[in-house]
This record gives structure tokens, sequence and C-alpha cells, in this order.
């Protein structure tokens, strides 16, 4: 099958994007011929993506941004000349590019939806066309959202994110960050990667490290994602030198190995946070808040625990719990691993898909 994938994304480094070539790695294994296409941006951006041609992946830049025709012309000769079977559209601005470049043209395009927020006005249109035969939702509180607003269930196919297991190991280290961090190796860390964006809810997770501090004086927190940390000084002043701001980093796993509990506080616009999954399969204990998807992986005491979104107390109770109760955290480290194990390998994700693109293709 000669598959397009289209990203929103000017390079990978976030979470689409990231998805969307771990997809492409997948069905090229599994013998597809699979083309990759991000949004234009600078030659630096171009540069970043160069490793992906080494792999043998054809890759490809359009302008997505805003109305242009030039660009859409040019994605059209592109699609029609490569051949391609189906269009696959990695989020928002990359849907709304492929479907308008593409009308009246018979290539299907399947859109992918990664979040429970409601598709606005015009995405919901062009959803509901029958240009868009099927949407991949990465969890089924994606797909209940989506129905909640008017799309055919039958639309609407639930197919989980995957992990590198190879990367997101049980065996790596987090010495070094602790090292780099001042953080003695004995000391219990907390910590949460995450941009640092309101809807992710960083002020819930620092007070209620704030409160187990008082408990455990001896207490860390680190905080992995890019933003601006000064946003949080209030929050973060009863912490003092204990809270670790690290802004973006290429060595997340490492960073992840350094916490005894890995935390996400999300408030809202999750699909299934893919920082769960890497932790699950690096045997990480797991907080999440039971928001979106999360708690369709998150089954409280046997693959992490859940807290009510926005309850800096009880989240402070139940880190104390996994802090203090280590055979029980052993019990939901094991228990998330075969979870994830089960349910995040590229294999599985990428038959999932062939079968879809199966159903559409004509």
């Amino acid at each position: 099958m000669r598959i397009l994938q289209v990203a929103t994304h000017k390079r990978v480094t976030r979470g689409g994007a990231v998805q969307m070539v771990r997809l492409a790695r997948a069905l090229k294994a599994r013998g597809h011929s699979v083309t990759l296409v991000f949004n234009k941006g600078s030659q630096e951006d171009e540069q970043a993506v160069a490793p992906l041609r080494e792999e043998g992946f054809p890759v490809a830049f359009f302008p997505m941004d805003g109305l242009n025709l030039k660009g859409m012309l040019s994605f059209r000769r592109f699609v029609v000349e490569g051949g391609f079977q189906v269009v696959h559209a990695h989020r928002d601005t990359a849907l709304r590019f492929a479907f308008f470049s593409l009308m009246g043209l018979d290539v299907p395009i399947v859109a992918q939806r990664g979040t429970t927020y409601r598709p606005k006005r015009l995405t919901k249109w062009i959803l509901k066309s029958p240009k868009v035969p099927k949407i991949s939702a990465v969890a089924y509180a994606v797909k209940e959202a989506l129905v909640d607003s008017g799309i055919a269930p039958s639309k609407v196919c639930v197919v989980y994110g995957s992990v590198d297991f190879g990367v997101f190991r049980t065996d790596v280290s987090g010495a070094a960050v602790r090292q780099e961090f001042k953080i003695p190796f004995n000391a219990p860390v907390v910590g949460m990667v995450a941009a640092l964006v309101g809807k992710k809810g960083y002020p819930v997770f620092l007070n209620a490290c704030s409160g187990l501090s008082e408990k455990l004086a001896h207490l860390h927190v680190l905080m992995v994602g890019a933003g601006r940390a000064s946003k949080f000084s209030r929050e973060t002043a009863p912490l003092g030198n204990r809270a670790h701001f690290t802004g973006h980093r290429e060595d997340v796993p490492q960073c992840m190995a350094a916490m005894d509990v890995v935390v996400c506080a999300s408030t809202k616009g999750e699909g299934l946070t893919g920082v769960l999954r890497e932790a699950m399969a690096m045997a990480k204990p797991v907080v999440s808040s039971a928001v979106s998807g999360n708690p369709e992986v998150i089954i409280p005491g046997k693959t992490g625990m859940l807290v009510p979104p926005g309850d800096p107390v009880a989240l402070k109770d139940l880190l104390l719990k996994l802090l203090m109760e280590k055979s029980y955290s052993k019990r939901l480290s094991k228990g998330g691993r075969r979870l994830a194990l089960c349910l995040f390998g590229d294999n599985a994700r990428a038959y999932k898909m062939e079968a879809l693109y199966k159903e559409v293709v004509r």
C-alpha cells in the first residue's frame, strides 16, 4: 500500500510527529511504502528531519499555515504523481490542508484525533465529510467526545499510541540527572514530564509537593518540559532549591529514571497522555489525574493510581503512599509494565492502522 503521512509539525519534536514517525517505521517494516510530509518551516527545520531520509523515507515539506493556494496545488500534484492510496493527517492543521488540497480526488483521508477537546466548527464539518471515511482516536474517551459532538460512531476507530521499548527501558539509569541537579541518590523524587502550560496542572502538582515536603523534608521535585518556570515561582517557593525545572530535554528516559514516582496532573485536553505510556514501559509507579483517556490504562491498585483533577490534597496523599510503601509501588510498576507491553507495541498499532487503511482504500 502507498501511504502518505502528513504532520502539522515542522520537525519531529512533539508527541504527534513522534507518533507519526513511529507508525511510519512500523508500517514500512510490514512492507508498505510510506512517505512523510511536514509543515514547511525554516531550513533548520528541514535539516532536522534529514535522518528520516537516511532511513529510506521520502520526505517533503508544504506550507500548511493559512490559505496558501500555491502550496495546496503543489501538494495536490504531489499526491497524484505519487499514486498514494490513502492520506493520514495528524492534527487539525494537516487535516484542513489535506482536505482542501485534495477535494475532488478519489483519495481517502484518515484523520488522527488526539485530544478530548470538541472539534471546532470547520474541523467538525471536515470530519463528517465522506472524504474522511475514518478517524483514528488515541483513546475511547476521544471517541466518546467525537460522538458527543455529532460524529458517527462507525467512523471512529480507537488505536492507542505506541512506545519505543528500546528507549524507555527498565534498566535506564537516572544517576547522571540526579548528579546534575545535586539530588542525593537516596532522596525521594517525584516528577512530571510536560510542557509548562496551564492544562498540564503544574500548580496542582506543586501545591501537592509542597504539602508532601512537610512529611518528607528531603523530597525533591523534577519538572521536565519547555516553558517559563517563573510562572510558578509562588508555588515553588516552599520547596526552595529542591524544585528543579530542567527545560526541554533530549534525555527524557534518564530524567524519568531519576524519579521515584511519575505524575500526570493534567486538568483537561488530554487524549491518552504519552508520558504515562512511557513511564509504564519503564516500570515506574504513576499517579495520574482522571482526565480523558488516562483512566483507560491507569487502573487503581493495579497499574497506577488515579486522582481527581485539580485536587492537590488527594495527589499529596497518593504520592506519600507510593513513596512510603515500596512493595505496593513495585507491584503497581510491574502491572503497568505488563499492560504497556500488551497495549503499546509498534507492531500492534501498525496492524490496526493497516486494517483501517484497507477499509477505506478504494
